[in-house]
């Protein structure tokens, strides 16, 4: 089938070619069962997404309604919803990575407490089961992807037009048919690192929809060509598109928000200052400085003591990530913070493996090769700047703190390690790495 209506067998394909290790021990854990008229909920037993089902089991019920109400269909068969206690479970348990949800057929896999992944998903499992292919004009998943995050309009807090208007407005908004003619959207993704095209594949949608009805999109989504679909080709939709993102108002906040995604120097107005909790913070003396502490650098060549501080560097800026321990003492229950100048060079601090706070094109919690949470912002700063950041590992939590700003917490692993700090492709300078017992 050439349309996006195979977007859920497309879709895992993709997240299967990159798997850890072999699929299905879902098929094995999950056998917690819970059902609602349109659903079917799976879970582990005893673990915390089977705490929450029945509250899972109510929203979901809710989301199905108003997709199916969005796109203006009749539900088709039951959806099968596994849910997963985070994001490392998930990849673990079904063999899959780089994903922090996916669907297949009449299942979506999800972690629990994730709405807006879970409304997302599930918009692909319903229109791949009520939207019937209705032309020969080839569908790549801009569509799919794009439609999930229209229905939701606002991703990430975010209204899909603001993204649309923030490339607008800075001359980076690629044309439409480039986009929507890519074979392999994943692939362009890939050659456009950074670029928000979920939500401007969203935005070309959500205008869509807005001003010509869901008939004419499913028609269009199913592959209809525009002209037969909106009675208007392709550049003359474009054209109204445009207009109707010039006319759209992107409040100073929201540009803001979006600049920062992209690595801008953009702060905030604070209420207060930009620091940590008292309760982390502590006193002075209860922080143990580590610049000066002996080095376990996973390349020796990489690391060098400079007067403006630890120099780390991927040798010739291809390596991924070159990493380098500080100091002999191992922590459990503590907070490691580094203050690090950087400029489009991702950097972390970590304790071990286990628990590593990246700064990247985002921010994210990694526990080996896996994301197991992550934020589209603070993101590394494009332009030379100092960096605050905090990795706290205590009560079986682990949170990742930017510029005195929370923004991740997740389950903690691992036991006693030595703090460290890394950088990837490029070079960054650590100012200053200090670490308190907690």
């Amino acid at each position: 089938m050439r349309s996006v209506l195979a977007v859920a067998a497309v879709a895992l394909a993709v997240v299967l070619a990159a798997a850890a290790a072999p699929a299905g021990d879902e098929q094995r854990t999950h056998t917690g069962v819970v059902e609602t008229k349109h659903l079917v909920l799976r879970y582990r037993p005893n673990s915390r997404a089977g705490a929450s089902v029945e509250r899972t089991a109510a929203a979901a019920e809710r989301d199905h309604a108003r997709i199916h109400e969005l796109l203006d269909v009749k539900p088709q068969g039951r959806v099968q919803l596994w849910l997963y206690d985070d994001v490392e479970e998930l990849l673990t348990l079904t063999g899959t990575a780089g994903n922090a949800g996916f669907s297949a057929g009449d299942a979506s896999h999800v972690p629990y407490d994730d709405d807006q992944t879970r409304f997302h998903e599930m918009v692909h499992v319903i229109a791949l089961a009520t939207i019937p292919e209705s032309g020969d004009e080839p569908r790549s998943l801009f569509f799919a992807e794009g439609l999930a995050n229209a229905l939701l309009v606002h991703v990430h807090g975010v209204h899909v037009h603001a993204v649309a208007k923030y490339y607008r407005v800075r001359k980076k908004l690629p044309p439409i048919a480039e986009m929507t003619g890519a074979a392999d959207f994943y692939a362009w993704l890939g050659a456009h690192p950074g670029f928000g095209a979920y939500d401007v594949a969203a935005s070309w949608l959500r205008f869509l929809l807005d001003e010509h009805g869901i008939a004419k999109v499913r028609s269009y989504y199913g592959g209809t060509p525009a002209k037969a679909a909106f009675g208007k080709d392709l550049p003359a939709l474009e054209k109204a598109w445009h207009k109707a993102l010039d006319d759209y108002v992107l409040r100073p906040e929201v540009e803001t928000l979006l600049r920062q995604r992209h690595g801008e120097d953009a702060p905030f107005a604070r209420a207060g200052p930009a620091e940590l909790p008292a309760d982390l913070l502590g006193k002075p003396g209860d922080w143990k400085p580590l610049l000066d502490a002996k080095l376990h650098p996973d390349a020796a060549a990489n690391w060098k003591r400079t007067k403006e501080g630890l120099v780390g560097t991927t040798g010739d800026g291809s390596q991924e990530w070159t990493i380098c321990e500080l100091g002999e003492d191992r922590y459990g229950e503590c907070i490691v913070r580094a203050k690090v100048t950087t400029a489009g060079v991702p950097v972390q601090v970590r304790l071990g493996g286990e628990n590593q706070g990246m700064l990247v094109n985002g921010t994210f919690l990694y526990r080996g090769g896996t994301p197991v949470a992550s934020q589209p912002f603070p993101t590394v700063p494009q332009s030379a700047k100092s960096v605050d950041l905090a990795l706290v590992r205590r009560g079986g939590r682990a949170q990742v703190w930017i510029n005195g700003e929370k923004i991740l917490d997740v389950a903690a692993a691992g036991g006693d390690v030595r703090p460290g700090v890394g950088v990837a492709f490029g070079s960054a300078t650590f100012t200053d790495v200090r670490v308190r017992k907690l």
